[in-house]
């Protein structure tokens, strides 16, 4: 008797997308879960907005911050975070280092176009009039450059 199922409609399932990767790639994804849960409590704020990046290399636990405020709270926290990841189970990390990540550029502001920016008649004729009562000759230039650069060219 005929199955349900013919083998052309087996071999067309979708077959689940962890068969396809690397169990140690998968082990990995798994570790820099458990990581961030463990540290939840301590570094929960900084994750949530972005303001670090996790990542082990060996027996290192490394903590990329974004600005140098985060740094420096993070390394007074260092010895807390070794004591919560051996306690947490993840004896395999000896070490935690925080450095400082260099900025990466916003998205947003890459894709930003040129404004077209000029001052109305009336606002560069009395920028004009100020720069003639002054008697500081470089603020009157500077509002003089300030009224042509306004003009819109």
């Amino acid at each position: 008797m005929p199955s349900d199922r013919s083998e052309a409609g087996r071999r067309s399932a979708p077959r689940l997308l962890a068969r396809y990767i690397d169990p140690a790639w998968r082990q990995r994804s798994k570790g820099d879960a458990d990581l961030k849960r463990d540290l939840e409590g301590v570094l929960g704020q900084y994750l949530e907005q972005g303001r670090i990046d996790l990542a082990t290399m060996g027996d290192t636990l490394i903590i990329a911050c974004r600005d140098r405020g985060s740094a420096m709270e993070l390394r007074f926290l260092e010895r807390e975070i070794r004591k919560i990841l051996s306690a947490g189970g993840q004896t395999e990390i000896k070490k935690v280092r925080t450095m400082l990540s260099r900025e990466r550029q916003d998205p947003i502001a890459r894709e930003s176009t040129a404004v077209q920016r000029s001052i109305p008649a009336a606002a560069r004729s009395s920028l004009e009039m100020a720069a003639a009562g002054i008697d500081d000759l470089r603020l009157a230039n500077a509002l003089r450059r300030l009224a042509q650069a306004g003009a819109g060219h």
